[in-house]
């Protein structure tokens, strides 16, 4: 398996905690969502520390949307780097031709879970409101229905079970992980989200990772941290409408490190993998409108 292409950029500093960051370029973003969405305040989540420990390693894996050739392409190079958690960030099974192998895979590997906002919708089929033309809506019902059967009653329960938001005590910072924001599974942060939007959204944790919006992106607000993982199953041109958006040839995921200086270390990155195994596998799995979803693909 070909390793994550880790591309240079700016590198921000302040007095402690100091804050690092590597990462490929990415695009402006747009919204990006299917289904309804979940207010989580109030809900509980299990939190993790780690004590007497020089450094720390996480990493976030978010929106694998039924792709489990991206999400193997991610798991081989996490296998082979070591990590002290990994943590995924919900949207598992929805849209792809995977379900059932990607939510197997995740109950083999024992990952924590966030639910997203589309695992929702395989447990519901309402697409709460979303603004979708008819043929998207046709699509996405069609393709969920699918999905669903696929997985059946079990893997359903297995959706169900997963954290609103993960929280870890991260070298005594409040890191807490979730699929949107740690108050609901669809509402939409992007880099040009008005500052006072972040810092609500933030509320009392020092560090968010999220995924949803499909984008690499970070932002400081004061010495706290939000940033987006991407997306591990479709990665897509954002300047583009969504019924052309291209998907791109790699899984993308995020590593948070915090190291013995007390400075924390961001890096974004990409692993290629191969996209003819993702078509055979549409072509293969009998998934609604498999000849749409196959012609976005690009290749390297």
């Amino acid at each position: 398996m070909a390793s994550a292409t880790r591309t240079s950029a700016s590198t921000a500093s302040c007095a402690p905690p100091t804050f690092h960051t590597s990462s490929p370029s990415t695009p402006a973003a747009t919204r990006s969502a299917c289904g309804r969405s979940t207010r989580l305040r109030g809900s509980a989540s299990r939190s993790t520390t780690w004590q007497d420990r020089a450094s720390v390693r996480v990493a976030l894996v978010a929106d694998l949307h039924g792709n489990a050739v991206g999400l193997d392409a991610v798991v081989a190079e996490i296998v082979r780097d070591e990590f002290d958690e990994v943590v995924c960030l919900g949207d598992v099974a929805q849209g792809g031709p995977q379900p059932v192998e990607t939510v197997d895979r995740l109950r083999e590997l024992g990952w924590r879970c966030v639910f997203g906002n589309s695992d929702e919708f395989l447990l519901t089929l309402d697409p709460g409101s979303e603004q979708l033309d008819e043929d998207r809506l046709a699509r996405l019902l069609a393709v969920g229905r699918w999905s669903a059967d696929r997985l059946g009653p079990e893997r359903l329960e297995l959706l169900r079970a997963y954290e609103p938001t993960v929280e870890l005590d991260f070298a005594g910072r409040r890191l807490v992980c979730c699929h949107a924001t740690p108050a609901s599974n669809e509402d939409v942060i992007l880099p040009d989200t008005p500052r006072d939007a972040v810092e609500t959204a933030l509320a009392d944790a020092d560090v968010v990772a999220c995924g949803h919006v499909h984008l690499q992106w970070h932002r400081r607000i004061g010495r706290k941290i939000w940033f987006s993982a991407g997306s591990a199953g479709l990665v897509y041109e954002h300047t583009e409408p969504m019924s052309e958006r291209p998907y791109e040839p790699w899984a993308e995921y995020a590593v948070l490190a915090a190291e013995p200086a007390g400075s924390l270390r961001l890096e974004f990155r990409r692993v290629p993998y191969d996209v003819d195994a993702v078509l055979a596998a549409t072509h293969a799995s009998g998934m609604p409108d498999a000849e749409h979803f196959a012609s976005q693909w690009q290749r390297a």
